[in-house]
């Protein structure tokens, strides 16, 4: 079988300066698209690069509890076929730490264990 397609959508980790990481990769050439706080009280800074790549800092406040394991570093990927996709992991034996569900955006979404144990996320293109 075929794997399907995957275009990267984000990295994503925790940053103790939200501050200090924006100066630093906006002096690489980085755009700032969002900067705001999660409905958890998190603040969530994503910046673009050219070519489409992105950053995800979520800053790690010591009055709130740690971001949920799943979105404190991860790789997020765009597949082709979302549900081909998991069939095929699922297959293999993968561990999957958020089955198939829906996005705070409303789109479809699963986490998945690489074999290193990073978290990552897979979402439909």
């Amino acid at each position: 079988m075929n794997a399907p397609q995957a275009n990267l959508k984000h990295v994503s980790f925790l940053t103790a300066n939200a501050d200090a990481v924006i100066a630093f990769y906006l002096l690489l050439g980085a755009e700032l698209q969002k900067d705001l706080r999660t409905s958890e009280g998190f603040r969530r800074v994503v910046l673009g690069f050219a070519g489409g790549g992105k950053l995800q800092f979520f800053e790690a406040d010591t009055e709130l509890p740690r971001p949920h394991p799943a979105w404190q570093e991860h790789i997020a990927l765009h597949l082709s076929d979302l549900n081909a996709s998991i069939q095929q992991l699922k297959e293999q034996g993968a561990a999957f730490s958020r089955e198939l569900t829906t996005s705070p955006s409303g789109n479809p979404m699963a986490f998945v264990l690489d074999p290193d144990g990073r978290q990552v996320e897979l979402l439909q293109a």
